[in-house]
């Protein structure tokens, strides 16, 4: 079903500001994501939610700062990565785009088994230049169970999290999604349990609520409803990916001369960015200028 909205990530506080939750809306970017690396549904799924679950976590980040999540698994996906940054831009790829896999019992995208048992890992960026690493292992590969799983255990956060994609029978996204509700220090057990019976009433999965709603509003609501909850701020959300040929350029200098004389010697070179798919083509005058720069350097 198409949607008049775009995607948008909404945070605010629920039951008297007992908990912290965060909304997102992510279809266009998912798609964005899926068109650009050409990725085979469970891939597409795989992607679109750690895309999603590394905005959920940016949302509490400031300025330039921002997450990388790896999904390191030894299934067939062989990994994935996402990065969301503080204004809501996100980017990421799958090593194996292309898997197909048999859908699960509940006639579900397997997403489980496409990633296998492995690690998740969550690098911060912060503005004062620290980068932390934290890394818990896979519990269910579902990619929400496992952020929720991080947060308890590396940030102390008792979270619930929703994260979903819809892929239609064309490969398309017809909606993507994610909620993360976090508790703060002293929430009730009244507060944890109307929550959890709210949580208990989604009787749709995230994506179709992301497909279905016309707005971020009526996403909210159909998630947060009856929580009296409060929304605090809302920003764009987008795929961005910060390569450039510029930077790309700065790759084959950094080779030095030994690297560059030897590509020099095809008359041109392709690169790819991993993020985006971007291919940069740089023919042979640009390869001796390239040449020159490795020199001065």
């Amino acid at each position: 079903m198409a949607n008049d909205n775009h995607d948008e990530i909404w945070v605010g506080t629920l039951l008297g500001g007992q908990a912290r939750w965060v909304v997102a809306r992510t279809t266009d970017l998912v798609e964005e994501a899926r068109r650009r690396h050409h990725t085979s549904p469970v891939a597409t799924a795989a992607l679109g939610r750690l895309m999603t679950a590394s905005l959920l976590l940016a949302s509490s980040l400031k300025g330039n700062e921002f997450i990388t999540i790896r999904l390191l698994g030894d299934g067939p996906l062989g990994g994935v990565v996402a990065v969301g940054n503080a204004q809501g831009e996100v980017r990421g790829y799958v090593h194996e785009p292309f898997v197909d896999m048999m859908l699960n019992e509940q006639g579900k995208l397997n997403v489980a088994q496409a990633v296998g048992q492995g690690e998740f890992a969550v690098s911060k960026s912060l503005e004062n230049g620290e980068n932390y690493t934290s890394t818990v292992p896979l519990v269910s590969g579902e990619i929400a169970e496992d952020l929720v799983h991080y947060l308890l255990n590396s940030e102390q956060i008792p979270s619930a999290a929703l994260l979903g994609v819809l892929v239609e029978r064309d490969y398309q996204v017809a909606g993507a999604g994610g909620l993360l509700i976090q508790l703060m220090p002293g929430a009730s057990e009244e507060c944890i349990d109307q929550i959890e019976e709210k949580l208990k009433t989604l009787t749709q999965g995230i994506s179709k609520i992301a497909a279905d709603s016309h707005s971020m509003q009526e996403m909210t609501e159909t998630l947060l409803g009856g929580l009296s909850y409060q929304v605090l701020e809302k920003r764009p959300a987008g795929f961005h990916c910060s390569c450039s040929k510029e930077r790309v350029g700065g790759t084959l200098v950094s080779l030095g001369r030994e690297g560059l004389k030897e590509i020099l010697e095809d008359k041109q070179a392709e690169l790819v960015c991993h993020f985006c798919n971007e291919h940069y083509l740089f023919n042979e005058k640009e390869l001796s200028e390239l040449y020159e720069q490795a020199g001065q350097e």
